[in-house]
């Protein structure tokens, strides 16, 4: 039996969100596997738990955050004191911290998550609790190099991070749910929560630079968040309702329909890592590439291994060069398929949830035989 900590699980969306349901589904495959998670919305949490029942059993905490984790790491032991547990996996250092020595003293080793956003600090305080969390776990699983170089920053041992890039959903063969007035040509898309550092507004000046020469392009951008009225605001004081469109959340089967009608992705992520924020990898770029889209990313965080530069699609070293990039792919045509042949290739040969969870199993095999 495994157990998941996890304070980032649906019915909340994120990127973490993703990576940690598609784990506890396919070691589900090969283990039993228990998750005690957060609460975050009473009926869509109810609605995702019974949903995969039969695969994984939940167990929610609400409250405030200070008193969630105590709360939670006490239902933790309980569950121990009365079962065989032969693994912990932990969402991030902040899941395991409060338990970590109970763990190790029940001799359950421990495998902890790292994604780069929570290894972000310039509290000594902070980066205390974290190297001492992380420096008494097993193994700890970064979501790429750059996000290796932030745990080496804030640990000691470096014997025991490794690397695996997170697998992403493929949503190919799911029945597609239709999108209204979804018309243009090209397409492009931003499939991403609305905050700074994913780099909506630098994108969204492009296109306005763009549609002098290219009238009929559509921007779909995917996601809500912090910077959504901003975003909207600006659009609509610049007249490009027609060609920016903001979509909100969408579900799997609308990011299937999506995906069809969609010529390239873009997210050139920014360097917020002052205010505590970076993309460690970008799992969209990825679910994108099932499509055989290619994307374009900056060359900021973990995004230059999720997008390979003139393989899967192109990498800008500087936010000035983004324009271009997207008229050159919009333009060469035979350039944008053949980088969306190898993107496609690249995600099913290396990125599917299949071959990620087998190199889980791989280090769990290693740390439970």
């Amino acid at each position: 039996m495994i157990l998941i900590l996890t304070q980032c699980f649906p019915s909340r969306i994120g990127g973490v969100e993703n990576l940690i349901s598609n784990l506890s589904l396919s070691l589900s495959n090969s283990e039993k596997i228990i998750v005690f998670a957060d609460s975050h919305h009473l009926t869509n949490d109810a609605q995702y738990d019974n949903l995969y029942k039969n695969r994984i059993t939940v167990y929610r905490t609400g409250g405030i955050k200070f008193l969630r984790r105590r709360k939670k790491i006490k239902e933790v032991k309980n569950f121990i004191e009365s079962n065989e547990v032969k693994l912990i996996i932990a969402d991030s250092w902040k899941s395991l911290e409060i338990g970590i020595d109970y763990f190790n003293n029940k001799k359950i080793p421990t495998i902890c998550l790292a994604h780069g956003n929570e290894l972000l600090s310039s509290n000594p305080n902070k980066n205390k609790r974290i190297n001492q969390t992380l420096n008494k776990t097993n193994i700890i699983i970064s979501n790429s190099n750059y996000t290796k170089s932030l745990v080496s920053r804030v640990t000691k041992s470096q014997s025991d991070i490794n690397v695996i890039y997170p697998g992403a959903s493929d949503f190919r063969n799911l029945k597609e749910n239709k999108i209204n007035n979804i018309n243009g040509n090209p397409i492009l898309l931003t499939l991403a929560r609305l905050e700074k550092r994913k780099g909506h507004l630098i994108i969204i000046k492009a296109i306005k630079e763009l549609l002098n020469e290219f009238s009929n392009l559509t921007y779909l951008i995917a996601g809500n968040g912090p910077e959504e009225k901003s975003l909207k605001q600006f659009v609509q004081e610049n007249n490009l309702q027609k060609n920016i469109i903001f979509l909100g959340n969408i579900d799997d089967s609308q990011k299937k329909y999506i995906f069809d009608k969609t010529d390239l992705m873009i997210m050139p992520t920014l360097d917020e890592t002052k205010n505590n924020s970076i993309e460690g990898f970008g799992i969209a770029y990825i679910e994108a590439a099932f499509f055989s889209i290619p994307s374009i990313a900056s060359n900021k965080g973990g995004t230059p291994e999720a997008v390979l530069d003139n393989v899967t699609g192109k990498i800008i070293n500087n936010i000035n060069e983004l324009e271009n990039s997207i008229r050159e792919l919009i333009t060469n045509k035979k350039l944008r398929e053949k980088l969306g042949v190898n993107a496609k290739q690249r995600a099913e040969n290396e990125l599917s949830w299949k071959i990620i969870s087998d190199k889980y199993l791989s280090l769990i095999k290693s740390l439970t035989n």
